[in-house]
């Protein structure tokens, strides 16, 4: 009688190591998974930080209140927190008022009409030389929505050829809300010793920025 021919152990080699690879990328995918705009935040062996539209922010020092109407900023004084988080790649950016640094952080939405007549402001204010040499502009990108225009704001920024560092806000604008943000854009100047000089909302032509500016550090 005929015997069944049983598969040579060469082929349950094979078989084993064809297993072990669908049983990686199934692990790959799970693990690896989610929506790049979405803030999910997935980690890199060693803790670096994947590239996604929103980053984990993590905040040092007291919120400042939100920006009110009332022409005076009780903020005006107080001590700017400090921001550490990542641009849009997952490289490194921080805020860290006190460190002897003058601050201008910008706070935009890629969707919001007014930071995009405003960003192009910046670029020409950058090119004219007017920026103080011992000002850095930081940008955060927040309250990011894939279904609002100019999704994602990675792309965004480049469109508009912004050329300073850029701090992708949490999901949940941590950075925003750390620093009172009432509208977009949003201003804050912070002199060298950490303390804010100004906070504005809305468009600013050049020339009330340069000024606004120039009162900020005289401060």
């Amino acid at each position: 009688m005929a015997q069944k021919s049983q598969p040579s152990s060469g082929k349950w080699v094979v078989l084993a190591i064809v297993a072990a690879i669908a049983t990686a990328l199934l692990v790959a995918v799970v693990v690896g998974g989610g929506d790049e705009g979405s803030g999910t935040t997935n980690s890199l062996p060693g803790g670096d930080v994947l590239a996604k539209e929103n980053q984990p922010v993590v905040i040092e020092g007291t919120a400042l209140e939100p920006l009110g109407d009332e022409g005076i900023d009780p903020m005006v004084g107080q001590v700017a927190p400090i921001l550490n988080g990542a641009t849009f790649d997952g490289s490194g950016v921080s805020v860290t008022p006190g460190d002897g640094q003058a601050y201008m952080i910008v706070f935009l939405a890629h969707w919001c009409p007014h930071c995009n007549r405003e960003v192009p402001r910046l670029i020409e204010w950058q090119a004219s030389g007017a920026v103080p040499s011992e000002l850095q502009v930081v940008g955060v990108s927040t309250a990011v929505a894939s279904d609002r225009p100019n999704y994602p704001p990675s792309q965004w920024v480049v469109d508009k050829g912004w050329t300073w560092p850029i701090l992708a806000d949490s999901s949940s604008r941590e950075a925003a809300e750390a620093y009172g943000v009432s509208g977009f854009p949003f201003f804050v100047i912070v002199g060298a010793d950490g303390t804010v000089k100004a906070r504005v909302s809305g468009e600013v032509e050049i020339p009330a920025l340069t000024q606004i500016v120039s009162d900020a550090l005289a401060d």
